[in-house]
Parts: C-alpha cells; sequence; structure tokens
C-alpha cells in the first residue's frame, strides 16, 4: 500500500473489514494488533471492523507491506469480503457521519410512511395493498437500523452475521414479497394467487444458496413484470408504481456501484414518493367521486319519490277510486290499501342503494294490483329463477314494468309480465317480458324519464358492471340487464 507525501503529514489510520473470524495485522512486519484469537483449537472471534491508527514512523511517505494473518474455523462456510482501506481521521468521521445522518433520515421517512400506510389500513375499509405497504416501510426501517448495528465498530463477526447477513436476507424476502402483494392487491393484477404463491416458494427455496444480489435481479425483473401488465390493463397508479419500481431498480445499480452511499434505500424512499403521490391523488379522487355519487343518490331518491306522486298518477287514481267508492265499495277500499302500501313501500327504500328482489316484487304487484282497479283489468307478474336473495337497485323493475304498462297496454284489458334470471359466463342476467302489442308499443319500452332512472340507479350500483337492451320478440316486448362480474 502506498503512502503520499500529502497524506503523510496526517494523522492515517488503516481501516479493515470482513477479514475472516480472527485475524492478526502486520504492518511492514510490525504487529498492529490481534483481532480474536487464532488457532484451530481456541479459536475465538473477533470484530468484523477494525480501525487502526498508524503512528507518523509507520506513515511515512512511500510503499508499505500489510499482512493479515487469519483463522477461520467458526463461520467457515460464511461468504467473506475482505476490505483493507488507507484513510484519514477527518475523511473517516465525515463518511461515518453522513451515512449515519442519512440512515437516520431514511428511517424516519420509512416509519412515518410505515405509519402513515397503517392509518390508511385502518380509515379505509381495511384495503390490504395498504397494510402490504406499511410492512414493507417498516420493515425497511428495521433492516436499516439492525444494518448500522451489525457494521458498528464494535459489533462482533457473530453480530455481523446474525443481524447484517441472517437477518437481512430474511427482511429483504419479508420485503420483496410485502412489495409484490401490495403490487398485486392495489394494481388488482389477475391471477394474484398464482403471484404470490410463485414468490413465496422462490424466495423460501433462494434462502441459504442463493445469492442475494442474484436473488435481487430476478425478484426486480418480476416486480418490472408486474409493473409492465398493470399498465397494460390501465390499472390505476400504474404508470406511478412502474416509474417506482425503475426508480428502486437504478438507485439500487449506483449503491452497488458504489456511486451512491444507501442507494438500495434512497431507491425504497423514490418509490414510497411516487406511491404517496400516485394514492394521494387517487383518494382525493375517490373522495370526490363519493361526494359525487352521495349527491346523485339523493337526487335519485328524490327522482323515485317525485316519480310515484305525479300528479296524472294521482288524479287518475283518485278518479277511479271516486268510481269504485259508488259501484264497488270493497274494490275501493282494497284500492286505497294498495296505494297506501306503494308509497309505504317506496318510501321505505328510496334512501337505499340495493334491496332484496323480494321487496321490488312486493312493490312490482303492488302497483300491478293498483293499474287493475284503475283500469279494471287483471295484471300478473310471474317469476322464474328467482332464489329470494338477489339485491338489486329500488323500483328498477317496478320502472320497467310501470313503462310497459303506460306504452304496450294502452288498448289492452289484460296483461302478463314474466321476470327471469338467468346465468351468465361471468355475471347474471335478468329479462324482464310483457305480452303486449309489441306493434302498438311504436317506440322503445325503456327510455325517457324512466330510461335515465333505470341507467343512473344502475350504474351507482354496478358501476361500468352493467349493460340494458329493450327491443321487441316474437309474442310481445322483452328488456334484458346484464349485471357482470368484476374481471380477476
Amino acid at each position: 500500500m502506498t503512502i503520499s507525501e500529502a497524506q503523510s503529514r496526517t494523522p492515517m489510520l488503516l481501516v479493515l473489514r470482513g477479514w475472516s473470524t480472527a485475524s492478526e495485522v502486520y504492518w511492514d512486519g510490525q504487529l498492529l494488533q490481534r483481532n480474536g484469537r487464532l488457532g484451530p483449537q481456541g479459536e475465538q472471534p473477533g470484530r468484523w471492523h477494525q480501525q487502526l491508527p498508524l503512528t507518523p514512523a509507520q506513515a511515512q511517505a512511500g510503499a508499505h507491506t500489510l499482512l493479515v494473518r487469519v483463522s477461520n474455523q467458526h463461520f467457515a462456510d460464511r461468504p467473506w469480503q475482505p476490505v483493507a482501506t488507507l484513510t484519514t481521521w477527518p475523511r473517516l468521521l465525515a463518511q461515518q457521519q453522513q451515512e449515519t445522518s442519512s440512515a437516520t433520515l431514511i428511517i424516519g421517512i420509512l416509519g412515518a410512511s410505515a405509519l402513515f400506510c397503517g392509518l390508511l389500513y385502518v380509515g379505509f375499509a381495511r384495503q390490504r395493498s395498504y397494510l402490504f405497504l406499511s410492512a414493507y416501510c417498516g420493515l425497511h426501517a428495521l433492516k436499516i437500523y439492525g444494518g448500522l448495528r451489525g457494521a458498528a465498530p464494535d459489533a462482533s463477526v457473530a453480530e455481523y452475521f446474525l443481524l447484517v447477513h441472517d437477518v437481512s436476507y430474511l427482511a429483504l424476502l419479508a420485503n420483496n414479497l410485502c412489495l409484490l402483494a401490495f403490487l398485486v392487491l392495489e394494481l388488482r393484477l389477475p391471477r394474484a394467487r398464482w403471484w404470490l404463491t410463485g414468490a413465496l416458494v422462490f424466495s423460501g427455496a433462494a434462502y441459504g444458496w442463493l445469492p442475494v444480489s442474484f436473488y435481487f435481479v430476478v425478484f426486480t425483473v418480476v416486480l418490472v413484470a408486474a409493473g409492465l401488465l398493470a399498465v397494460r390493463l390501465r390499472r390505476e397508479v400504474s404508470r406511478w408504481a412502474l416509474a417506482g419500481i425503475v426508480g428502486l431498480t437504478g438507485l439500487t445499480f449506483l449503491g452497488y456501484l458504489w456511486l451512491l452511499p444507501l442507494g438500495y434505500y434512497w431507491g425504497i424512499v423514490c418509490f414510497i414518493g411516487l406511491m404517496a403521490f400516485a394514492l394521494g391523488r387517487q383518494l382525493v379522487q375517490r373522495h370526490r367521486a363519493q361526494q359525487q355519487a352521495q349527491l346523485r343518490s339523493a337526487r335519485l331518491e328524490n327522482e323515485l319519490l317525485r316519480k310515484n306522486i305525479q300528479p296524472h298518477f294521482l288524479l287518475n287514481t283518485l278518479m277511479s277510486l271516486q268510481e269504485l267508492i259508488e259501484e264497488n265499495p270493497r274494490q275501493a277500499n282494497q284500492l286505497i290499501d294498495a296505494l297506501a302500501a306503494e308509497f309505504e313501500l317506496v318510501s321505505s327504500i328510496a334512501e337505499e342503494k340495493l334491496i332484496s328482489i323480494e321487496d321490488e316484487l312486493q312493490i312490482c304487484r303492488t302497483h300491478l294490483q293498483i293499474m287493475g282497479f284503475r283500469r279494471q283489468s287483471e295484471f300478473v307478474l310471474e317469476t322464474r329463477g328467482l332464489l329470494g336473495t338477489e339485491q338489486v337497485p329500488p323500483a328498477t323493475f317496478h320502472t320497467l314494468i310501470e313503462n310497459g304498462l303506460t306504452h304496450g297496454y294502452a288498448q289492452r284489458g289484460t296483461g302478463r309480465f314474466v321476470l327471469t334470471k338467468e346465468p351468465l359466463g361471468r355475471g347474471v342476467r335478468y329479462r324482464l317480458f310483457n305480452d303486449s302489442d309489441a306493434a302498438a308499443c311504436g317506440r322503445p319500452v325503456v327510455e325517457g324519464t324512466g330510461s335515465r332512472y333505470v341507467k343512473m340507479r344502475l350504474e351507482e350500483s354496478f358501476p361500468g358492471a352493467w349493460r340494458l337492451r329493450s327491443a321487441p320478440v316474437s309474442d310481445g316486448w322483452a328488456v334484458e340487464i346484464d349485471l357482470l362480474a368484476p374481471s380477476q
């Protein structure tokens, strides 16, 4: 090793790291320090990190010989990467202070991020992706702390391998699994169980025999593939997630080349920062959408109530009631009871987003009973394939039946409606048939105010996952509503 003239005028020291279990250090043939005790029988492990000051006589300008005698009985199967460096005290202290400050700052950022994500998990319907991101940040903060302790000047070789190698490797496995789980759940990737099971099996098999660097490269490829798939599927925040993964990989590579101290951890901070920004935007958008949904729901409630107390409906019903009171008091009482029952049912469901199919059918049959009294006719509603536990938006089929009566039975004295439930490949289909004269309808059953109400209710309850069709059939008219299950 060579010391320059400028260096010889500054207090020098020799820094050794990772020189076997025990060692003896000689400088120009002179013993500087014994680290532990050598020997195949009585070997005692020393410290991982050694700082050996050189006297002015030892630090004279010129070439010097460093000889390290080692013994390695306790940790013969461990990976050793011996490093020997000549430096000055001011430079060493500045470097240690910079590394400690950076590590402390990163621990603070990751700890705060872990707490924030934990609060998000508790406050937003316990969304599991936030929990995994919180674990990812918290485990990395603990990993950095363990690394600082294991690499401290007074840390023994055993402490180093336990805290920096064994625990650090396990923490890396757990952290990568948490990160992948966060991406799979947050980006709603298909075959989530396959992703997570494959990563878990690979990580378990890799521990103990696969080098950390190779494992990290393979898992990085998996993370990039997950990000690219999410971008292709146009998932929310997918581009930000992919940018974070690329940033994490790039900064880690700079750290591996010794161009950026703690590059891997700064990469994590980069990823967390981008995801925090993206998730923050997402939460703001969801909050606005929720406010709009609440406003839309209030409008729908008002629309439902207004639709069922229309002046012409009440006027025609009261006129029919007046005639029945004179001609058939018993039917008049039944009409009053049916009208009161319909108003009571509509009022009770107006604020609901979904109601049971049984409640919906009760409203429909009550309305058909009222219309039967008004027109001195008979209207029936049949059902097929219903279990009774289905959930539908309130007054959806009631509105369709009302439209069918208005447009298809103007000249008819009787009517038959049939509501059928049929399974689809990934959802269910409801088909409402009526035996009206299709030619007399002249226009689709579902249109105007009723059409807007039905479509708004479907979009409120099943956003983007429904289809509605209305068309004449051979013996009447049919309306089909497809409710689709979310893609996996």
